[in-house]
């Protein structure tokens, strides 16, 4: 009997810490990317210029937990008639069911999906993390049109809705919230950006990001973040191509009639 308490209290001890402690040692929640990230170039090509220059927003209808992060990561793959996808990454520090929602004013259901798929008995990592990984990681796309000038000009986007399905963004979408600033938006608490409907006063919160602020993924935060199997409506290249340097650019000669510039091609890293 004298063995056998300290064995039990020891069990209970390890059954609470060893949660705790793959917790605490999973890292951020948020990536903090160093200001030269590896493997990028030390000067983008015109059309990553572009893609970094061109503002993005992003928010929400409703008030959810989760910190939005300070940087959007983005990945470019060229397509068409002289247009080029870009998949953005916007970082949540976490995803919870606490906010201004139906789940939490019943206080019932927020608090099971609480206990299991966030935080696993309210402590420890839950089934979100076992899951997909850290914090909360959501994508969504723009197709751009490249003028004669190097100016973008949003075509269409596609993001997911809170039931993880595909929308399609039009245009109109995309800029209704702001016509010179494209904006994508969730309506839950899960934050998924595939919002639809709303107007200019209708948003509980905003962010835009710009200049220094929307920057090209580097390989250890996609690996990190486990990005190869997560934020799917972001996903221009290939899965294992996320974890491998961005494709370095290539300028191919102008067509003619073309601008001097001519038209920037990406080297895929993979095959597509």
């Amino acid at each position: 009997m004298s063995l056998r308490n300290p064995l039990n209290r020891g069990l209970a001890f390890a059954a609470v810490a060893v949660p705790l402690l793959a917790s605490a040692t999973g890292g951020s929640a948020l990536p903090r990317p160093a200001a030269d990230a590896p493997g990028a170039p030390a000067e983008p090509s015109a059309i990553d210029a572009a893609i970094e220059q061109q503002p993005i927003c992003v928010g929400s209808t409703v008030a959810s937990a989760g910190e939005l992060g300070d940087v959007l990561f983005y990945r470019s793959a060229p397509g068409e008639r002289g247009t080029v996808s870009v998949g953005y990454y916007a970082f949540f520090s976490e995803e919870r069911p606490w906010g201004n929602n139906w789940l939490t004013w019943t206080v019932l259901p927020a608090l099971a999906v609480d206990l299991v798929y966030t935080h696993g008995l309210l402590f420890g990592p839950g089934v979100q993390r076992v899951a997909y990984g850290k914090g909360d990681v959501e994508g969504f796309r723009i197709v751009y049109s490249v003028g004669d000038d190097g100016r973008l000009t949003v075509e269409h986007g596609a993001a997911d809705r809170g039931d993880h399905s595909d929308v399609r963004l039009e245009r109109a979408d995309l800029l209704a919230i702001d016509p010179a600033r494209p904006t994508v938006y969730s309506r839950w608490w899960s934050h998924q950006l595939g919002g639809q409907g709303a107007g200019p006063g209708d948003l509980v919160y905003r962010r835009c990001y710009g200049a220094g602020a929307i920057r090209p993924l580097p390989p250890d935060v996609a690996l990190d973040f486990r990005l190869d199997r997560r934020a799917g409506p972001a996903r221009v290249v290939p899965a294992a191509a996320l974890l491998e340097p961005p494709a370095s650019p290539l300028r191919r000669e102008p067509a003619k009639g073309a601008s001097p510039q001519g038209l920037v091609a990406l080297r895929p890293s993979v095959a597509l």
